[in-house]
């Protein structure tokens, strides 16, 4: 249980916040360039614990459904999402500066403030884990989870009296926002290039000048000394099940480079099943999957044992094994377009992988020098992605730490 300094108010929610009414329009209702912004509880979900500005994309209302539209936001009301498929349920975002007016929309609480606080200390400390934690006896549901209105107004709220407190703890954990924001634009910066890059070096329209070789168009069967599939083992036996034998699922494909499991299964449960091991250096093919699976290409930095909805590519003398898997990445929508069935719940197979032409470089050289370039830009981009983990961390910890009194800062 957390104590709080004893030079912090404690405050009953309806102490602190007025909550006012909302709306219920439909997303069929609204469009990018309306008068009115209507932020849904998606909105919330996407962008909770930070501030709503200007840079944020926010849907408008249509013009002729404006009547519609509940109480205008102000700076600095909160709104919660009580409505969402995971624990970002009760999370909140807060109202910074917006040029156009906002009302709350389906599945949000929008809750004006009652007390005078710094600006964005309110946001913070509802999306801390504190106070999150006085929600959780509240939210009920399964798959997908809600909070009541009465359920929050039993939560309370403890915020240092001294104004130049809360600014500073604002200042400080907008600090991190501000490095989190920059690595995000950074990120999405050096992804674009990437796409771009992949774009024309896989194509050949930009050639290396240390290669003059010719491109050949060839099927995957002549570049390949195997595509195999796999299976899995059944469940009615458990010996099969939490061996020592790397196992995995398509699910895993998003992965891109595979290092993590699925689960493991047992030799008898290889033995006894239609599983196979694919050897580290695969290229990994979704030849099934639910939304944006099927299709989906991955390399294979472990061996490992596959399901029936993946496909191991295994390269001979005439290909090099990233240079196929980034080739394989660029067909995405083309493995689509051929697989078998009707629309979304079609399927991919051996002989329709076999089959698949493609254009590659007759030099494996060269073939390896496009993939060592588009290697060098995933390796930047990760750890980009890793320095902005590690800085969510130090944030998230933060937080904790300053909501909560235990680190005081000077003012």
């Amino acid at each position: 249980m957390v104590t709080y300094p004893t030079d912090w108010a404690t405050y009953s929610f309806d102490q602190v916040f007025q909550i006012v009414s909302n709306n219920t329009l439909s997303r069929d209702k609204l469009t990018e360039h309306g008068r009115i912004g209507n932020i849904h509880y998606g909105d919330v979900l996407i962008k909770y614990g930070a501030v709503l500005t200007d840079r944020d994309s926010i849907p408008r209302i249509k013009p002729e459904f404006e009547s519609y539209a509940g109480v205008q936001l102000a700076k600095d009301d909160v709104i919660v999402a009580d409505t969402a498929e995971d624990d970002t349920v009760g999370k909140v975002v807060q109202i910074g500066n917006v040029s156009c007016p906002l009302v709350g929309g389906l599945h949000t609480i929008v809750c004006h403030p009652l007390v005078q606080t710094a600006s964005g200390y309110l946001g913070y400390y509802m999306n801390s884990k504190e106070y999150h934690e006085q929600l959780l006896p509240y939210i009920t549901g399964i798959k997908v989870s809600s909070v009541s209105k009465s359920s929050i107004r039993k939560t309370q709220l403890h915020i240092p009296e001294s104004t130049d407190e809360q600014a500073a703890i604002v200042s400080a954990i907008s600090d991190f926002d501000s490095a989190i924001d920059n690595l995000n634009e950074l990120i999405e910066k050096k992804k674009a290039i990437r796409s771009g890059t992949l774009d024309d070096l896989i194509s050949g329209k930009t050639r290396l000048r240390t290669c003059a070789g010719t491109w050949i168009t060839t099927t995957i069967d002549s570049i390949t000394k195997d595509v195999i599939t796999g299976g899995t083992p059944s469940t009615l036996h458990p010996e099969y099940w939490n061996g020592t034998i790397p196992w995995l699922a398509s699910t895993e494909i998003h992965q891109k480079m595979v290092e993590k499991e699925t689960t493991c299964i047992t030799e008898h449960g290889l033995s006894h099943s239609s599983a196979r091991i694919a050897p580290r250096g695969s290229v990994l093919i979704a030849l099934a999957g639910q939304g944006k699976t099927r299709g989906t290409a991955a390399f294979l930095l472990r061996d490992m044992a596959l399901n029936q909805s993946l496909a191991a590519l295994i390269v001979n003398e005439k290909c090099d094994a990233k240079f196929l898997f980034y080739l394989m990445e660029s067909q995405y929508q083309q493995l689509r377009e051929v697989s078998s069935g009707d629309g979304g719940r079609g399927g991919l197979n051996k002989k329709l992988i076999r089959n698949f032409e493609v254009r590659i470089p007759s030099n494996v050289v060269e073939q390896g020098e496009i993939a060592e370039i588009l290697t060098s830009m995933d390796e930047e981009i990760k750890a980009l992605e890793v320095e902005r983990e590690k800085i969510i961390q130090i944030r998230e910890g933060a937080m904790d730490d300053l909501l909560t009194g235990r680190v005081r800062l000077s003012v």
